[in-house]
C-alpha cells in the first residue's frame, strides 16, 4: 500500500490491532507482565528497522500531557519506531466492572489520530493500575526505552514555594530518579511568555553590547594565536590525509606518476654507441661501488676486548723471549758439546 493511499484513507484504516493483554483481573504483578491492560496497533507500513527505536511517553487527561505526546510524534519520532503511552490510574479499578477497557480505547483512538504525518509507527498503550512511580520504573525495565518523554504545567519556582508546589511533580521525579534520558516539553504558551519577557527586559544585553563596541580577540587580523587551521591547498591538505592514513600513492596528488613514453623517446633520440658507453660507465660505477663498499667493511671491537688482546700478545712475546734464553743457555753450557767455545786456545790430549 503506497504512502498516498494511506494519507487518503481514514485514521482508523491506517493501523491494524494486534495482540493486547489484560492482567487487570489478576491482581497481581510479575517480573514482566504490571497490573495493566495492553494495547497494540501498528501502522499498516509499518517494518522493523536497523534503526528502530522505543519512546515512553507518560498519558494523562491533562492538556500538557497532550503536548508532549504531540511534539514527539513531530519532532522526534520516525518510520519504524515505537512510542508506549503509559497511562496510570492509582485508584483501584472494580474488577467486574469493563469500563476501564472502553477507556483504554478511546485513549488509543486519539493517539492515533496525533499521527497527522502519517507515520509508519507502532503504538503501545500501558493503562495500568497502581503507584505512578513504580508503575513508570517497572514498564521501563520491561520496554528499556532510547528516552522518556513527559509534559509539565510550566512552573518554575525557587526557594520555598519551589519545594512545596514542585515536591509532587512527576517530572522532576523522572529528571531525578530515571534510568533513562528524559525530555521534559513545557507547553508552547508557557515557552512564548517567556521568551517574550526576555526580550522586553531592558537590562539584557546581547553578546556585542557587553563587548561595548570593541573587537574580540579572534577577530584581530594579526592574531594568530586563535588560527585553528592553517590555509592549505587542497592538494597539500590530500597529501597530509594520505600521509595519516597510509594511503596509496595513486591518492596522493603531489606525487606526480612516472611518464614512461617520455624516458623511451629520450633513450631512443641517444645513438647507440652512447647508450652502451652509458650502460658501461654505470657498471663500472656500480662495480667501483660495491669494491669500496667491500674494503669499508671492517671488525667492529670493544676497549676491553682490545686490552685483553694487548696482554695476551706481550704475554706470549715474554714466554717466547724466555724460551729462547733457555735454549741458547743450555747449548752454551752442556759438557758433552764437541764444539769448543770461540776464543778457547788449548790443545786436544
Amino acid at each position: 500500500m503506497s504512502t498516498e493511499t494511506l494519507t487518503e484513507s481514514p485514521h482508523s484504516q491506517r493501523f491494524e490491532s494486534h495482540v493486547a493483554f489484560d492482567n487487570i483481573p489478576l491482581g497481581d504483578a510479575t517480573a514482566f507482565n504490571p497490573i495493566s491492560f495492553t494495547l497494540n496497533v501498528r501502522h499498516a507500513g509499518f517494518q522493523f528497522r536497523r534503526r528502530h527505536r522505543v519512546f515512553m511517553v507518560g498519558f494523562d487527561d491533562n492538556a500538557y500531557s497532550d503536548h508532549a505526546l504531540q511534539w514527539l510524534l513531530d519532532e522526534l519520532i520516525d518510520d519504524s519506531d515505537e512510542i508506549v503511552c503509559v497511562r496510570v490510574v492509582e485508584t483501584q479499578v472494580r474488577l467486574a466492572d469493563k469500563a476501564y477497557q472502553e477507556d483504554a480505547k478511546a485513549l488509543m483512538e486519539s493517539i492515533q489520530a496525533k499521527n497527522t504525518q502519517n507515520r509508519a509507527i507502532s503504538l503501545v498503550l500501558e493503562y495500568a493500575v497502581g503507584k505512578l512511580h513504580n508503575t513508570f520504573q517497572h514498564l521501563i525495565k520491561i520496554y528499556q526505552p532510547s528516552m522518556l518523554i513527559v509534559g509539565t504545567k510550566g512552573r518554575s519556582m525557587d526557594g520555598v514555594q519551589g519545594f512545596l508546589v514542585n515536591r509532587n511533580s512527576f517530572s522532576k521525579y523522572c529528571l531525578q530518579y530515571s534510568p533513562v534520558p528524559v525530555v521534559v516539553v513545557r507547553p508552547t504558551a508557557k515557552r512564548e511568555k517567556k521568551k517574550a519577557k526576555r526580550a522586553g527586559d531592558p537590562y539584557r544585553q546581547s553578546y556585542t553590547q557587553i563587548l561595548g563596541g570593541q573587537k574580540h580577540e579572534a577577530d584581530i587580523e594579526n592574531s594568530n594565536e586563535y588560527e585553528l587551521e592553517p590555509n592549505l591547498t587542497r592538494d597539500e591538505e590530500a597529501h597530509r590525509v594520505a600521509v595519516a592514513v597510509g594511503l596509496p600513492a595513486a591518492y596522493d596528488p603531489t606525487i606526480k606518476p612516472l611518464d614512461i613514453t617520455t624516458i623511451v623517446r629520450k633513450s631512443s633520440r641517444q645513438p647507440p654507441k652512447t647508450r652502451a658507453k652509458a650502460l658501461s660507465s654505470a657498471a663500472k660505477k656500480s662495480g667501483d661501488y660495491s669494491e669500496s663498499e667491500e674494503d669499508e667493511e671492517f671488525e667492529v671491537t670493544s676497549g676491553a676486548d682490545l686490552l685483553k688482546k694487548e696482554k695476551l700478545q706481550k704475554m706470549e712475546s715474554n714466554e717466547g723471549a724466555a724460551l729462547r734464553a733457555e735454549t741458547s743457555k743450555g747449548r752454551t753450557g752442556s759438557p758433552d758439546s764437541d764444539e769448543d767455545t770461540p776464543g778457547s786456545g788449548g790443545a786436544k790430549t
